[in-house]
């Protein structure tokens, strides 16, 4: 284990130098960076063509397909993912295309679908796409007859070569909007809307402004729960989604993400990005994963207070089941050995939670780990890893032949047949132990600065929270203490595993939250401590807090 300092201040260092300091680190130099930064420009259509490199040409070509359909009163279908970052693409597109056909006064019939993990698999899948092209997938609704001659895919298709070619024979146009890693060769679809620079509800939504102008800026909720939800960058065009969005998410009127943010517990509180992380992503996430994805859909896309009252419950009950099969699925590879560079494990678990659980164990062992479901003669798999490892080129170099397979440098998914999964495994951890180097495996922990206690205070963690959102690429600042004296350590809640200490350092004394720790009770001194300095708004009054991520003791 490391601990790693990203730059340093001077002794006696104000809370405005730290902050400077804190900036500079981070790339932002003059004062037009800083100001760039700390004040993103709204998002319109043209920051976002810029910022993303998609052309206004591509989008065109799309909106004259839809144009050519609409005319014809063709029904159309959006096909979307049952992710968090899938489904809010699919209710923006699903959204748009229907308020752009108003708009032409098209009679077209407008209806989404997304593949049921269980039944469907993964993305484009043969019988995902069979149903679709048959109208088997839209026998439950009310339209009769319907059958899509438009597909316009968001959050997948565009390694979905097979399935394209498909809809192609059948005589069915398509339009892919997606973002992660293609392939050398792309599929033969009628249009392709891809960026990597964003999420699925990135690219969705800037598609929608494209169609409506200023009018899809409603939209925007729901492309930032995409691109939190998918762990995107929060630097440049993702932070000026992001800004605008959280804004419109603490005031939103959605009855979907009104019942939601009630079941939750945040109330009317400004959201931040960790409200989406760890409350409406993985909710949308357990629909998805582990039920049915129209759950989630119906959700955000809801006009009826009482439907959206009954879905958020329902979703809530389907989160509780997520965190039980994952605790499960965790418990049972407690005891594992990690002999090679990466992780390779294959059981009876459920496969909605299988990323997650790759996710616990990459960061347990901080080693790329994939985690396989054993369900069946098609193997699903989902992989995690760590920094400096692309786990989607790693996996694509192997002569595994997938049924499917796509992903980012961080997160991949994939299946295989049942009879490649052994020599899959070897052939992956023998290539892992000669492509990986050691050093990228050293568990190591970052921090921003060393601190004293002293130069902790409300003034500084007020300039931090200028720097939200706080996300990928733009981790919320974290600083290192050494020799830290306990004066009490205090245990929350009915199990003890929270606790508020108050420490001292030189006649500094600061209250220091542990949140989950299994650290002995009780404690007497710090070695090292890396928090984050917050603060606490308690009875309307604004108290300085540390949040420990690592201590040593």
């Amino acid at each position: 284990m490391d601990i790693k300092l990203k730059t340093k201040v001077e002794e006696g260092a104000t809370a405005k130098d730290i902050f400077d300091t804190l900036m500079e680190s981070r790339g932002y130099k003059t004062k037009v960076q800083k100001e760039e930064f700390l004040h993103p420009v709204a998002p319109d259509l043209d920051y976002l063509l810029h910022e993303s490199g998609l052309k206004k040409s591509i989008l065109n070509k799309a909106k004259k397909l839809i144009d050519s359909h609409l005319e014809k009163s063709s029904d159309i279908c959006v096909f979307g993912d049952y992710d968090a970052d899938g489904v809010s693409s699919t209710a923006i597109m699903w959204q748009a295309i229907t308020a752009y056909a108003k708009l032409q006064k098209s009679t077209s019939r407008i209806l989404p679908f997304m593949p049921d993990r269980h039944k469907h698999g993964y993305g484009l899948g043969d019988k995902a796409v069979a149903e679709v092209v048959s109208g088997e997938a839209f026998s439950h609704t009310s339209l009769k007859g319907y059958r899509p001659k438009l597909i316009i895919t968001v959050d997948t298709g565009i390694v979905a070569h097979v399935g394209i070619s498909t809809f192609k024979s059948a005589g069915i146009d398509t339009i892919i909007t997606d973002h992660h890693l293609p392939e050398s060769v792309l599929p033969e679809a009628t249009a392709i809307v891809h960026t990597t620079a964003t999420s699925g509800a990135g690219v969705a939504w800037i598609f929608a402004m494209y169609l409506l102008g200023d009018a899809a800026i409603r939209l925007v909720d729901l492309a930032t729960i995409g691109v939190v939800g998918d762990m995107m960058p929060l630097v440049g065009l993702n932070r000026s989604i992001c800004v605008e969005g959280l804004f419109a998410l603490t005031r939103t009127k959605r009855p979907g993400l009104v019942a939601m943010k009630e079941a939750m517990g945040v109330g009317a509180k400004d959201l931040s990005t960790y409200d989406i992380s760890f409350g409406i992503a993985p909710r949308i996430n357990a629909a998805g994963r582990i039920y049915n994805p129209l759950d989630a859909l119906r959700l955000l896309c809801t006009s009826d207070t009482k439907q959206a009252k009954e879905l958020a419950a329902k979703i809530e009950s389907h989160n509780k089941d997520r965190q039980e099969y994952t605790d499960s699925a965790l418990q049972s590879v407690a005891a594992l050995k990690a002999k090679h560079k990466i992780i390779v494990i294959i059981g009876d678990y459920h496969e909605g939670v299988i990323g997650l659980v790759a996710g616990k164990l990459a960061e347990l062992y901080n080693k790329p780990a994939i985690v396989m479901s054993d369900n069946g003669e098609v193997i699903k798999g989902s992989a995690r890893s760590v920094n400096g490892v692309s786990i989607t080129d790693l996996l694509r170099s192997l002569k595994t032949p997938f049924l499917g397979l796509g992903g980012h440098d961080q997160a991949a998914g994939f299946s295989l047949d049942k009879k490649n999964v052994k020599a899959m495994t070897k052939e992956l951890e023998a290539l892992a132990d000669k492509k990986i180097t050691d050093e990228l495996l050293v568990k190591t922990h970052f921090a921003d600065l060393k601190l004293d206690l002293s130069s902790t205070s409300l003034k500084l963690a007020k300039l931090i929270s200028t720097m939200e959102p706080f996300g990928m690429h733009n981790q919320k600042p974290k600083f290192y203490f050494e020799n830290l004296k306990v004066l009490e350590d205090k245990q929350l809640g009915s199990s003890g595993k929270h606790r508020k200490l108050t420490v001292e350092q030189d006649g500094e004394t600061r209250q220091l939250m542990l949140f989950n720790t299994k650290l002995d009770y009780p404690l007497t001194h710090l070695i090292s401590a890396i928090c984050t300095i917050d603060i606490n708004v308690w009875r309307d009054k604004e108290l300085l807090q540390l949040i420990g991520s690592h201590v040593e003791i």
